[in-house]
């Protein structure tokens, strides 16, 4: 059991934090009490309910009828809840977090932490769910294999310096942070079996005005295998400039493991 908050009606989060399913609780305290929900969302009787998995994993639960990207179904991640709260595994046969890809990290050579903060889709899409690179640390990401919800990959909103988990939340006009964070990574196993992972400068940083001379660099670099890079052989971002305009992408066939450096 967990003393989480669980408003009046809502459906209580059924994990305490160090569980051996790699579950992770996000804001206890707040309405979702532990859902990869917003801080004002609950889940209810008759709903879907997300919850995160620790760096590295995925939810292997989510709508079987949910078939369209977006659409009512796109909002049907994690367990359901029938009438009566009781919750169920859509997909019996699998665990509730299972190992992604385990092909790609994030090595953080800055004097202070930074949180890579990834979208809950299947969900609200909110960027809530953590991996924390404390500085001079490697944190995994959560690289999701093919098979995961309708072929789609993970998606991080990734922090200035100075960050924790207590800042992947959805933010505001007046701080950079979440969905105004400095970078976005992406990460996903196509059908091809290759690993496709990518780096770009978040527009909507530049766009509000924040300082590009507050963010730092980042490249990515193979450490295993041959990774693909893009002409001119590197992918890296630099003062709000990247190798290729728009951000880059490199290719990693299997057995390829690459490092998103921050420095």
């Amino acid at each position: 059991g967990n003393k989480f908050n669980t408003p009046q009606g809502a459906v209580r989060f059924p994990w305490n934090f160090g569980n051996g399913d790699h579950v992770v609780p996000l804001t206890p305290s707040s309405s979702n009490g532990g859902w990869a929900m917003s801080p004002n969302q609950q889940c209810k009787p008759g709903g879907w309910c997300p919850y995160a998995c620790a760096p590295g994993y995925y939810s292997a639960q989510w709508d079987p009828a949910a078939t369209s990207y977006n659409g009512h179904g796109s909002m049907n991640g994690g367990l359901y809840a029938d009438a009566n709260g009781r919750l169920s595994k859509p997909f019996p046969d699998r665990p509730f977090c299972a190992p992604g890809m385990f092909n790609a990290r994030i090595v953080n050579k800055l004097g202070r932490s930074v949180s890579a903060c990834q979208t809950v889709y299947p969900g609200n899409e909110a960027m809530i769910i953590p991996s924390v690179a404390q500085a001079g640390g490697v944190t995994d990401l959560n690289v999701v294999p093919s098979t995961y919800w309708l072929g789609t990959s993970s998606q991080f909103y990734v922090n200035l310096a100075g960050s924790s988990e207590e800042q992947c939340i959805w933010g505001d006009d007046h701080s950079p942070i979440g969905n105004w964070a400095p970078y976005i990574f992406g990460g996903g196993e196509a059908r091809d079996g290759n690993t496709y992972i990518s780096v770009q400068f978040n527009p909507l940083y530049t766009s509000m005005g924040f300082k590009v001379s507050d963010a730092y660099n980042v490249k990515i670099q193979c450490t295993q295998g041959n990774c693909n890079f893009p002409p001119g052989g590197q992918c890296k971002c630099e003062q709000g400039q990247c190798s290729v305009n728009n951000g880059c992408t490199v290719t990693l066939p299997k057995g390829a493991k690459a490092d998103f450096i921050l420095y």
